[in-house]
């Protein structure tokens, strides 16, 4: 499994600032906490304060879609206020031209890019910063068919810093609250950095981190009210997320490698 601090050896000379290096280098091995479709500085800190490690902006049409001068003001405002810890900075992205996504990142700030289209493998060596790649596999997907569609990714020049998982919707590429299937997530978290996404609120993220064992949770409709953020329900799921995590923890038993 490739790690976090393993991945920055993506970035060459010049191409991104040595602070986002160390910002990603100092996420933990296990227990990554994502809020994504953030658009307002207050929510950004919420998130910040509350204890996640990344932060997720929107550049895909949409409803939280941000420009990278929002995206921007909401990194400064939470990096000023928990002042010497980092958070990453993400920006999701849907079949994006890559000089698009690499401008965009330059503009906004960002550490890392999401990419939540059909991208193929080979486009993410185009990338002047590391990758997440989201997967969404369909309602009765195989374990050999989504572990081989994620292999053709791991096995690029450029391999992803880790597999975003979530639930298959034909409305949009995400973040419409679509459960993964958590069996097949826990299986390809045995053998892959998954992060589970799809479905997730503070109710549900202690059983989901307990049956699935991935890398990281990301959540974006499960901290919404009345169609926005809300910063209530933002540091209730970090919580909910972190305790869970350290409670798979604390009981040592064996996890994936």
């Amino acid at each position: 499994m490739r790690t976090a601090s393993q991945a920055t050896g993506q970035r060459r000379p010049g191409e991104s600032a040595p602070a986002a290096v160390d910002r990603i280098g100092s996420l933990p091995a296990r227990g990554w906490v994502k809020v994504c479709g953030l658009r307002e500085p207050e929510h950004a800190v919420a998130a910040a304060t509350a204890g996640a490690h990344l932060l997720g902006f929107i550049f895909a049409p949409g409803r939280r879609r941000v420009t990278p001068e929002q995206a921007a003001a909401c990194i400064h405002a939470a990096r000023e206020t928990v002042g010497g810890r980092g958070v990453v900075a993400v920006g999701v992205f849907v079949d994006a031209p890559v000089a698009e996504v690499n401008a965009t990142a330059d503009a906004a700030g960002l550490d890392l890019i999401q990419l939540h289209g059909e991208e193929a493998p080979e486009s993410l060596r185009a990338l002047r910063y590391p990758a997440i790649k989201a997967l969404r596999p369909a309602a009765g997907a195989t374990f050999p068919a989504a572990a081989a569609l994620v292999d053709g990714y791991r096995d690029a020049a450029a391999p992803p810093i880790a597999f975003h998982l979530e639930g298959y919707s034909p409305l949009a590429a995400g973040g419409v609250g679509v459960r993964a299937d958590w069996g097949l997530a826990a299986r390809l978290a045995v053998a892959y950095p998954v992060v589970l996404a799809g479905g997730l609120d503070r109710a549900n993220v202690g059983e989901a981190i307990d049956a699935v064992r991935p890398i990281g949770v990301d959540v974006s409709s499960g901290v919404e009210s009345g169609g926005g953020k809300d910063a209530r329900l933002i540091h209730g799921f970090v919580a909910a997320a972190r305790e869970g995590f350290a409670a798979v923890a604390d009981r040592r038993e064996p996890l994936p490698p």
